[in-house]
């Protein structure tokens, strides 16, 4: 074997070690306390969608923090931070370099667990010429195609993923939400990363961006500190039906908690079962039927139905509001689309819906659907 093939070998036998002496390591049932970062209301449905996800599960509590609580005594209550999607720079500008170096402290030192998705991958890596907290072990690369392309990609899991998340084990291929997110290679510094998942779609679909730059790159990476450990997101999972639990799963993972299974309202991998690339064929399918939810009944009732279909990323924004229409059919159906999406955000939409609502029928539905988006919130399962 080359010395390469050693290292690698030798690097995921210390993860699975980690891993198989789970039991020893993971703590009391207790709650797990979990802040989300917040620069100063920088991509709100980011924030909203990590929120929501942590939520899935009975025994997170996660509030929103700023840098001020990072750099604060308060932050020491807090098992994980998560760094949303959003804009890296915008993030660790809101830090500054006080707020970076606390950061490295709290996860080196401090044994809180840090999580990023997408730019809070970018923030974790070690890339020169960018603001970054150098703790995954990975660096990103092609930054000048950044702005590359979005869509439903494909990505699968090795053996150390599917220990993580083993309700993925027999898969070969999932699928999750990706939005320009870093292209990781490993960098050459003192953290060890470790590839548990790659990302197999090749995503260029911006004019000047090249090919096969995302294809058979890391998806998700993590790296072992001395009390915890850190994990980051390419893609965006905490947005997509039927992969949201794997948010809250990767926190239990890097805080040494127990990985408790989450019910089938949630663990829907088969939800999507084919890549959809964001091509200009697409955004413009996805523009029509955007359109469609201002036209009549049955362009409505089209409209939400392609929505889900086409994987589209902004229908988080525009299904709430389809509550507030005033055919009862378009209603129903857009309570029917809430539960798909797992948008428990709009459940106080839906109650004022329910409450307001005079169609019987439609009064039912509405019912029933409101009860399935509280069921999906873990304190809701007790």
């Amino acid at each position: 074997m080359t010395k390469s093939i050693y290292y690698t070998l030798f690097t995921a036998l210390i993860f699975l070690g980690i891993i198989s002496c789970r039991r020893v390591e993971i703590k009391s049932e207790s709650h797990i306390k979990v802040g989300v970062f917040n620069k100063n209301g920088d991509s709100p449905w980011c924030i909203l969608d990590a929120m929501e996800a942590l939520k899935i599960d009975p025994n997170i509590n996660c509030e929103i923090i700023s840098a001020s609580t990072i750099l604060s005594e308060d932050i020491l209550d807090f098992d994980a931070i998560v760094f949303p999607g959003g804009s890296g720079r915008s993030e660790t500008q809101s830090l500054g370099e006080i707020g970076m170096d606390r950061i490295v402290e709290l996860a080196k030192d401090k044994g809180i667990a840090i999580v990023g998705i997408c730019a809070g991958a970018y923030i974790m890596s070690n890339t020169p010429d960018y603001p970054c907290l150098k703790l995954n072990g990975f660096k990103a690369t092609d930054i000048e195609h950044d702005h590359r392309g979005h869509g439903l990609v494909k990505f699968s899991l090795n053996a150390i993923g599917k220990k993580i998340f083993p309700e993925l084990a027999n898969r070969s291929v999932s699928y999750c939400q990706y939005y320009e997110g870093p292209v990781l290679l490993p960098a050459k510094d003192s953290v060890k990363g470790m590839e548990i998942s790659t990302m197999l779609s090749d995503v260029h679909t911006v004019e000047g961006s090249p090919k096969h730059m995302t294809n058979n790159r890391p998806f998700i990476v993590c790296a072992n500190y001395k009390n915890t450990k850190v994990a980051s997101f390419v893609g965006h999972p905490e947005c997509t039906p039927g992969m949201r639990w794997m948010l809250p799963r990767i926190v239990r993972w890097t805080t040494n908690s127990e990985l408790i299974s989450y019910p089938k309202s949630v663990v829907r991998p088969d939800f999507y079962k084919s890549e959809i690339i964001y091509t200009k064929e697409i955004q413009e399918l996805q523009s029509k039927y955007y359109s469609n939810l201002s036209g009549n009944k049955q362009e409505k009732l089209e409209g939400i139905d392609k929505i889900i279909e086409l994987a589209c990323w902004s229908s988080k924004k525009w299904i709430s509001g389809m509550l507030r229409d005033k055919d009862a059919d378009v209603r129903a159906k857009a309570s029917d689309a809430l539960v798909l999406l797992e948008r428990t955000d709009a459940i106080s939409d839906l109650e004022v819906a329910l409450n307001n609502e005079k169609n019987d029928d439609c009064k039912l539905q509405l019912k029933e659907n409101l009860q399935k988006l509280k069921i999906i919130l873990g304190k809701n399962r007790k």
